[in-house]
């Protein structure tokens, strides 16, 4: 895999873990088990807390979330399974843009390209049921 992509996934997935801890934490609500189980559980949990909880403010969105962590800037979704740490190029492209992440990798085509072309190597792959998510291959 790209040694750049690798970076910013491993960045992006740090967050997306320190983002489930503060969902878990600061808002009581143990990690969702599916996407649904977020729409369905977490949602009226974080909407209850009026979106804030322990300094943290939650925006979730269809079976995702957007926090902002000590400065730094994550939308994820979860997985269909309720993984934490897929990823797609329009996502991480924001993510290294928000956080003023430098990257040859700085645009979502450059991304995407990175994508498949990992892909086609298979150490990525392109989850099925909800959502657009990719992951990195075990």
């Amino acid at each position: 895999m790209d040694r750049e992509l690798r970076e910013i996934i491993s960045k992006f997935n740090d967050a997306q873990k320190a983002a489930v801890d503060i969902l878990e934490s600061k808002f009581d609500c143990p990690r969702p088990e599916s996407a649904t189980d977020f729409t369905t559980r977490c949602r009226q949990v974080i909407r209850d807390k009026d979106y804030q909880s322990g300094g943290y403010k939650i925006r979730p969105h269809g079976i995702g979330m957007e926090i902002n962590i000590d400065g730094t800037k994550i939308d994820f979704d979860f997985g269909h399974n309720g993984e934490l740490d897929g990823f797609d190029a329009w996502r991480l492209f924001h993510f290294i843009s928000q956080n003023r992440i430098k990257s040859v990798l700085s645009t979502e085509k450059k991304i995407q390209s990175a994508i498949e072309k990992s892909i086609s190597n298979g150490q990525i792959y392109k989850a099925t049921g909800m959502g657009n998510n990719y992951y990195v291959s075990s």
